[in-house]
């Protein structure tokens, strides 16, 4: 990666939108990238909404905000409702199929990964490492092996097995669509 791209991840509180973005971001500094992250959440822990930032360059960043994310991932309806319409021209909006109703068909994909997260791992918390491969599968952003490396590092050993299946269920499903 040469240029700036900046990514927006959003849902509710409880989510782990905030750790996703932490892992793509952390990922992408052992890569050799720049990055910045800005985390904001509501006055409540849980239901409240969630935002995960992420600007990343091959250069050092000289504004650390995202003002027109190439990505946003919407992983409630609140989400989608607020920022889907701000991404730049020719970006992608990826959004929860199950919880989210879509208002405009192009450029936006959906996949129901709180619902897969379910039934495939029986864990609605590694929806949000699902996420985390789809966006990386979709982009081509990140290294495979760094992205399972952070994530090692980051989640409780216990769940580290669980939490790389996810990984690899989303980076599978990502490089399908094939949208970047």
């Amino acid at each position: 990666m040469t240029e700036r791209k900046e990514i927006r991840l959003a849902g509710l509180g409880g989510q782990g939108v905030v750790l996703a973005g932490v892992l793509l971001g952390e990922a992408a500094v052992e890569q050799g990238l720049y990055a910045a992250g800005s985390n904001s959440y509501g006055a409540q822990a849980r239901g409240g909404g969630a935002r995960a930032d992420l600007v990343l360059d091959g250069q050092q960043i000289d504004y650390p905000h995202v003002q027109q994310p190439d990505l946003v991932v919407a992983m409630s309806q609140g989400a989608y409702d607020t920022y889907a319409s701000g991404v730049a021209e020719g970006g992608k909006v990826l959004f929860d199929s199950g919880l989210v109703e879509p208002k405009a068909p192009h450029d936006r994909y959906g996949a129901k990964v709180t619902a897969m997260a379910l039934e495939e791992f029986q864990n609605r918390q590694v929806a949000n490492v699902i996420w985390v491969g789809l966006v990386a599968g979709v982009t081509g952003w990140f290294q495979t092996e760094v992205l399972e490396r952070t994530l090692v590092r980051l989640v409780p050993e216990r769940f580290a097995e669980l939490n790389k299946a996810a990984l690899a269920k989303g980076l599978d499903m990502g490089r399908a669509w094939e949208v970047a």
